[in-house]
């Protein structure tokens, strides 16, 4: 009896090991089969790894979902961020805010040749100084520079000195003969000289300059000093080198010192109001003492006033200045003649005088 129980296990055994065999083989088969059914072209091998067998389903194998994803979301729109614009950087030129500009119209400014008080008397550093300047003045096509020669011509022959020309009577009568606004007087105070031999082989020589320069600005209708400016030079940006190398260092430092005081020159002189006389009538026509040079174009139309009234303070008896005169009315300007002349016709008004106060109508 357990002999027939062991051989009904064994056929139960071996049957369920048979069975076994046959699924594993249909649900899975070999590796080998697996492997062989992969197309060579999708077949990809990266180097230094094993070799890699796979495929990719096509878009139409692949089983569409039930839920579709949702849409990415829009991104969100940025508000541009503001420009940010630099500031310029300073300029080293001065502009200015007064409507000198805007009239075209210049400053005439008398240059009085310039003391020299340096220990270097020979050289005649006061001219040098005062033509200097007048260039400079002139090269920023805002100023008509007068050297002394014309205001002493005409000063002459109305009985003045140009050796005077520091006391306010002479001052203001040539405001009311030239229709001068303004009057430069200065000094060099001081000249320094550094020179040496280029080299131990060589006699050429080398030298470096400083200097100071010293610039009184006068408002010619009252004869007052406006401001005092002083300018100096560093030695660097001075070396000349050779024949005359000494002369040369000394202009380049008055140069230097000059360009110290252009821009605070200018500024003050922009606070003077741009005004001339009228030098003579004749009938009908009104010779003015601004023309061409001082930006007069024909055309323009100028209002003619009477001179005004000095008012002195009380205790200083300095001049504070002169109040506006009553309006007479205005001239048109019809001819540019002579250097810096001009001719007009009356507009409006009557009774012009010489002497009369012009001023421009855009102010």
């Amino acid at each position: 009896m357990n002999q027939k129980k062991r051989w009904v296990f064994s056929i139960l055994t071996l049957s369920a090991t048979f069975l076994f065999t046959l699924t594993s083989c249909s649900l899975f088969g070999s590796k080998k089969d697996k492997t062989d059914k992969v197309p060579p072209d999708k077949i990809v091998t990266v180097e230094g790894m094993e070799t890699i067998k796979g495929t990719n389903p096509s878009k139409s194998e692949t089983p569409p979902s039930k839920n579709p994803p949702p849409a990415p979301a829009a991104p969100e729109k940025k508000e541009a961020a503001p420009k940010v614009v630099a500031s310029p950087p300073p300029r080293p030129s001065y502009t200015p805010s007064l409507p000198l500009f805007q009239t075209g119209l210049k400053r005439k400014v008398a240059i009085i040749t310039f003391e020299n008080n340096t220990t270097y008397k020979e050289e005649k550093i006061g001219e040098a100084v005062a033509k200097k300047l007048s260039d400079k003045l002139e090269a920023t096509q805002r100023v008509v520079a007068l050297d002394t020669s014309v205001v002493s011509e005409t000063l002459d022959r109305e009985g003045f000195k140009i050796q005077n020309l520091s006391d306010p009577p002479v001052i203001k009568r040539a405001h009311q003969s030239l229709g001068i606004q303004a009057f430069t007087l200065g000094a060099v105070t001081d000249v320094g000289l550094l020179s040496s031999k280029a080299s131990e082989t060589s006699d050429e020589e080398v030298t470096f300059a400083t200097a100071k320069v010293e610039i009184r600005l006068i408002d010619a209708s009252t004869g007052n000093l406006l401001r005092t400016f002083i300018g100096r030079s560093p030695i660097f940006g001075t070396k000349e080198t050779g024949e005359y190398s000494r002369g040369k260092a000394v202009l380049k430092a008055i140069d230097l010192s000059l360009d110290d005081i252009l821009e605070g020159f200018l500024r003050q002189l922009d606070l003077l109001d741009w005004t001339t006389t009228i030098a003579k009538v004749e009938g009908e026509n009104i010779y003015l003492n601004a023309g061409k040079l001082s930006g007069i174009r024909i055309g323009d139309t100028l209002e003619v006033f009477e001179p005004g009234k000095e008012i002195f303070h009380p205790t200083t008896n300095l001049s504070l200045g002169w109040t506006t005169g009553k309006l007479k009315g205005t001239v048109k300007v019809t001819d540019l003649f002579g250097v810096d002349a001009a001719i007009g016709r009356v507009s409006q008004g009557t009774g012009f005088n010489s002497n009369d106060v012009v001023k421009s109508v855009v102010r």
